[in-house]
């Protein structure tokens, strides 16, 4: 078991940044596979804070037969961190973000996608 626990805390810390240990718990935290590796920044995943919980972003985005969580993972290279007092963006470059709140997950899926798709590469 900690054996584990080791091996687990040392993946992490080679693919998210120190922001990640920072602010977020293992049992909030969700890495997406997907990672942008040619990027040639600090990060190779964007991190997403949110005051969602996991089940709360499981709702089907827009028209689409994927979750709002989805999406983000897979699509935009992001790992999410749940149930967190604000809703932030870490960027490739470790830059911070600050996200609108709002209730609803697929406003809130549809303003990061915008953000994501508005920035170079960032």
């Amino acid at each position: 078991m900690k054996a584990l626990l080791v091996i687990v805390i040392t993946i992490l810390s080679f693919s998210c940044s120190q922001d990640f240990f920072a602010h977020c718990e293992m049992e909030n935290y969700l890495e997406s596979s997907h990672k942008n590796i040619n990027s040639g920044f600090q990060n190779q995943q964007r991190i997403i804070y949110t005051s969602f919980s996991e089940q709360e972003l499981e709702t089907l985005f827009k028209k689409t037969n994927m979750s709002c969580k989805e999406i983000l993972l897979n699509f935009f290279y992001c790992n999410m961190c749940f149930n967190n007092d604000g809703n932030y963006l870490i960027t490739y470059s470790g830059k911070r973000v600050d996200l609108e709140n709002t209730k609803d997950p697929n406003v809130f899926t549809d303003n990061l996608i915008k953000l994501i798709s508005s920035m170079k590469i960032g």
